[in-house]
């Protein structure tokens, strides 16, 4: 998978188009909209939302890696996600757990590794799977022997 090199400000930039596009998106009139444009539509609205968690994977393994969570006035990492996004702490594990296992693994030196489970992060990174996939997948390796 080809990951482009950004600076801090092409990140932001990239994100805010995101956020133009979406609003964009939402301010269509889907009324004129025929079957196959509304089929081909939300395909690729669900292809999209299956490749955004990787890059909240990615992003939550730099942050950890950049910071502790009591540096972000937190006790645990579960914490700073739970109050600062508003989830629960079963939806903070979870998105943890997840970028735990398919963000680039950073070791204290040396190189970025490659995700723990990295051809269930390449198919996240390129839409195939959903959250709900990596949660089967993750299940099924924690079931087998060591």
């Amino acid at each position: 998978m080809y990951v482009r090199v950004m600076s801090g400000v092409a990140v932001r930039e990239a994100v805010s188009a995101v956020r133009a596009a979406v609003d964009a998106l939402a301010a269509c009139d889907l009324d004129l909209l025929t079957r196959p444009e509304l089929v081909a539509a939300l395909d690729e609205l669900e292809t999209l939302g299956c490749q955004l968690p990787a890059v909240r994977h990615r992003l939550l393994g730099r942050l950890q890696t950049e910071t502790t969570p009591q540096q972000m006035g937190a006790k645990s990492w579960k914490e700073v996600l739970s109050v600062r996004w508003r989830i629960s702490r079963g939806e903070a594990g979870r998105r943890l757990t997840e970028a735990a296992l398919l963000a680039p693994r950073q070791p204290i030196t040396g190189p970025a590794l490659p995700p723990a489970l990295p051809a269930t992060a390449a198919a996240q990174a390129h839409g195939l799977i959903n959250d709900e996939h990596v949660e089967v997948i993750r299940k099924a390796i924690n079931k087998l022997p060591g």
